[in-house]
Order: C-alpha cells, then structure tokens, then sequence
C-alpha cells in the first residue's frame, strides 16, 4: 500500500483488505495458529467489529504484535516509542494552522505535524474513514505520510498536548511572579512527567540544559545521552524553580552552584532524586540523578566478574588489612562494587562503618555516615571519628586529598581493611597518582594489596542481536559467540538493553612493591602486571564480546587500547 499520498482523497485502509491480510501476517509469525484464524474471523462477525478488535478481545496474541502485523499489512511506519511520537508543540501548531479542534483530535487520537515537505498524520485506526477524510480534504495537493500509534502511544500523545496546552495557556498569561508559577499545576505536572519519562526510559540522569532560544531535556540511559525534548526559555525561570521548591534550594540564587535532593514515586517505585545546579551562559544547568531506593540484593556475583577475578576479589575483601582501591572515571559502577563486596564480606561478625558523599546504597548491619563537608564534616574528619568506633573494615567513599589518603594508609597500618575509590584511567595509574597527591611511596607500597580498574559496558539486547564476523585484529583461534546490535521494541531500538562492568584486577606482588618504592615509570608497572597474566579492561571486555554479551564496537568505544608505552 505503501505511503498515502492524497491523489484521491482517500488516505484510509479498506477495512476488508486489513481483515484479511492481518491474520495471515499473524500466523505467518507463528503467532496464531490456522484454527484461530476462523475462530477471528467468526467472532468478528459475531460482533460486528473487525478482526483486529476480536484479536484484542481473544486476548490470542499481545497488542504490540497486533500493531506490529497492522503496520506491515498496510506499509505505515509503526508508532511504538515514545521517542517516535510527534511532539506536542508541532501538534498544537498544525491544529492552529489547519483549524482543527485539539479536543476533536485527542478524541479521535489523530494528529498532524506540518512540515516543509510534508503533513505527517498519526492515527491510532487505519480504517478511520470520516477522519482520515478530513485529513484529506485539508491537506488538498500536500505530500501525506501516515503513521500508526499504538494504544499506548495515543495515550501517551494525549498526555503530552493536554500538559502542553496548559503549560502554554499559563505562560501566555501576563504573570511575572517565578516562585507563584512554580507551584502552577501545569508546571507540577511538565517538571512531573520529565521525571515518570525518565524513568520509563531507564535512565540514571536527566540534563536539563538552557540555550538561547530553547531549553533541551536529555536523558542518560546506559551511558548515553539522547534528547527527550526542547522547551521555550521563557519556561525555563518557572522550571528551575519548581525543582529547586522540590530540593529545597534557594530559588533566588543563579549565580553559585547548589546541591539538593528530593524524593518522588514513579513507576510503582520510590527515588531518591539529586539535584545539581551550576550557572552557565543562558541560566543553569541543571543535572537529577536517579537513585532509586530500593534495590535489587546486592551481589558481586551479578556484577560481570569472569571467575578469576571473582575468585581474587573476594580473596581481597576476606584480607584483614590493607587498602583495596576501585579506579575509573564517575559513573562507571565504581561505588556498586564496593557495595557489593561490602555485602559479600558481612557477616554480622564484624563492624563495617563507610563514609559517603552522598549514601547511595542503604545496607543493614552497616554503619553508613554521610559527609558534610560544607560544615566541616569531611571524609578525614570522619576516618578519624571511625578509628575510635573500633571498625574492622572501613569503605571511603573517594579519596580526594592528602589527608584522606595519609589517614587511610594509617587506617590500614592499624589493623583496618580499608576500601575506597580513585579517580584514574587504569589500575596501574594508582601508584603515582597517590605519590602525586604526596603519600610517600613507601607507604603506598606497604599498604596497598590490590587494584582494580573497571568500566561498564552496554549489554546487547538478547532479543534482537545477530551473529557477527569475529574482528580481524583477534586470532584465528579464538573462537566465540560474536554478535552485533540490531534494535526492536524491547530496547526501544538501540539495540543494547542494560550494562554489564569489565575489570582490571591488579594484586600488589613483592616485586611490584619494589618499583612502587622507587618510583618506577607507569608503563614499567604496566609491563609487570602483563607479565604476571594479568588482564587489561580491554582483554576482559573482548571476553564478554566473545561469549556474546556485548559488541565488539562497544569494547573499542569504552575500553581504549593502552598507550603503547606499556
């Protein structure tokens, strides 16, 4: 059928052509068998509605397969993500343009988007003839490209023009009081709604980022950023004062960065939000990260460790002192493994006490200090607090500083095992960026048992991958399951669904303890740990890219191949 086009004035689908093309499509998918097919057609009859209706109400087969063998039948492309759907200025545009009534199109879940080349038209029935031919008679001699939503997404449109329309219905008023607009409803409900999206979506960040005529949303899901929506900045003033109302910030202050939090229910699940401002050229950027408050039993056994590693890491957190460090850049899983090991080593007969910035993760039988380090509550202060509270394991959040890192290194010479995390690119850059921070060498070499670097990658969707070539830089005998990202329905057609961590696990021999001592070159460091067998971030990624779990591509992107010095 391909695209309508308006020659004709009829842009709907026969209802008998898609009566009988549908059900084939659905057995041919293996999806219902030839015994339903006259079981549909019958009940269709019965009732007077169509084959798709009886599909729904037999409850024989999902409605995103349904819509799925709808749109092949007819040859519309199908609507099923919500970053798919038209967006709700372009719609109120067209109604105005066209002199539509927003409350008819909702009614009818049909909606246009006019652009230069073209009128998009959405609509959830294909055979809707008396609106479709409405669409017709306005569109006169324009291209018409037609698309179907599914349920869902007509619900979701329908959502998205109402909040728009009174998003825009308050902001056309004459009301220049911010902290009055940001209680407004409508400005509850868009601030609202970014969040419930962002939680649909998976994500673990919303970036709301002013510019000079628009504000844009962009959510971080799996590592990436992908734009959500684009706001006029007349809106932006009332929506960062409503998230700072929600974070108890001041919301007459845009000139200094603040940090904030809230809590919010979304999805049946409660979340601790975070908030960050920080002033930027147009306004502020404003930054919430999701943490949800409850989580799944937290394990270093669903984490992504390969045996080996598993087997040395929990041989270093059963050590009863010395300094255990977890490198790798912000968002990289570092605090999860910490928490994992933390609840591998509990056993209840031991004290355990951590010092955050902020309390992630919650943990029984764990004493969880916050940091404040805005009322001089810093992570030293707090390390020599806990040295009197007689601890036996000690998990710092960051070390940031000399005198954190001076008092962890006493920590472990005490008798404590001490846990905490590092910013640098691999396991081996550890030892001298603690000589840089002005921990004296030997301490450092005395103290510190092992080193692990990690990264998370993103999983392939295990829907939708297909087999791959092996890359040509890997040897002809190492076989394995190589696969590539496609993109469907499950992953809202990125091909990849959740991440997975790859790991450098380095343990401190004697003889590496030597070259920490007089300050041997990294790639010297480097060079031993290889030698000792011991596995780069990207040899442990291309073994998950082998067993099928991630891309090739993927390993390359976050896993950069060290310097050649090494």
């Amino acid at each position: 059928m391909g695209h309508c086009t308006n020659l004709n004035s009829q842009l709907h689908i026969d209802s008998t052509y898609l009566d009988s093309h549908l059900p084939q499509i659905l057995f041919a998918a293996n999806l219902i068998s030839k015994a339903d097919i006259s079981l549909l057609q019958k009940t269709a009859q019965e009732l007077h509605c169509s084959v798709a209706d009886a599909l729904v109400r037999m409850g024989l087969c999902g409605e995103d397969s349904i819509y799925s063998a709808m749109s092949q039948a007819i040859d519309w492309p199908l609507v099923d993500k919500i970053a798919q759907c038209p967006a709700a200025p372009e719609v109120l545009s067209a109604c105005q343009t066209y002199g539509l009534n927003v409350d008819w199109c909702i009614e009818r879940n049909l909606y246009l988007v006019q652009s230069d080349s073209q009128l998009s038209v959405y609509v959830l029935k294909a055979t809707a003839a008396f609106e479709l031919g409405v669409v017709a008679s306005l569109a006169q001699q324009q291209k018409v490209v037609c698309h179907l939503i599914t349920p869902a997404m007509a619900v979701s449109i329908a959502d998205d023009v109402n909040r728009e329309r009174a998003v825009s219905e308050l902001f056309g008023q004459v009301n220049t009081d911010i902290a009055a607009l940001a209680e407004e409803a409508p400005v509850v409900n868009l601030v609202n709604s970014i969040v419930e999206r962002a939680v649909q979506a998976e994500s673990s960040d919303i970036h709301i980022e002013p510019g000079a005529q628009n504000m844009v949303v962009r959510f971080r899901v799996d590592g990436r950023m992908n734009e959500f929506m684009q706001q006029p900045m007349a809106r932006f003033p009332a929506i960062a004062s409503r998230i700072k109302l929600l974070s108890q910030l001041d919301i007459a202050e845009r000139r200094l960065p603040q940090d904030g939090r809230f809590s919010i229910r979304a999805g049946n699940k409660d979340f601790d939000v975070r908030v960050s401002t920080a002033p930027d050229v147009h306004g502020e950027s404003i930054v919430m990260r999701l943490l949800p408050k409850k989580r799944d039993e937290l394990s270093i056994d669903g984490l992504g460790f390969e045996p080996d590693h598993l087997k040395l890491i929990r041989e270093w957190g059963s050590l009863s002192n010395g300094i255990v460090l977890v490198t790798g850049p912000t968002g990289s899983g570092k605090s999860t493994t910490l928490y994992g090991l933390l609840a591998d080593i509990k056993t209840g007969q031991e004290k355990i006490v951590t010092v955050e910035d902020p309390v992630e993760y919650q943990l029984d039988g764990i004493t969880q200090v916050q940091a404040r380090p805005e009322i001089g509550y810093t992570f030293a202060k707090a390390l020599r607090t806990f040295l009197r509270q007689d601890p036996d394991v000690i998990m710092v959040g960051e070390i940031r500083d000399k005198e954190t890192a001076d008092i962890a290194v006493q920590s472990s010479l005490t008798g404590h095992l001490v846990l905490s995390t590092l910013h640098t690119n691999d396991a081996c850059s550890v030892f001298p960026r603690l000589a840089d921070i002005g921990v004296e060498p030997y301490l450092v070499a005395a103290t510190i048992q092992g080193v692990q670097a990690q990264r998370l990658l993103r999983k392939l969707c295990p829907n939708c991958s297909e087999p791959a070539e092996a890359p040509t830089f890997i040897s002809k005998n190492m076989t394995g399951d190589w696969r590539k990202p496609v993109g469907c329905h499950e992953c809202q057609g990125r091909g990849y669904r959740g991440r997975i961590g790859v790991y450098e696990l380095v343990p401190v021999s004697a003889a590496m303890r030597d070259l920490i001592t007089r300050r041997a070159p990294v790639s010297e460091i480097r060079e031993m740990s290889r030698l000792a067998g011991n596995r780069s971030l990207l040899d442990d990624g291309l073994l998950k890219a082998a067993k099928g779990i991630t891309s090739v591509d993927e390993v390359l992107r976050v896993c950069s191949v060290e310097e050649k010095e090494s």
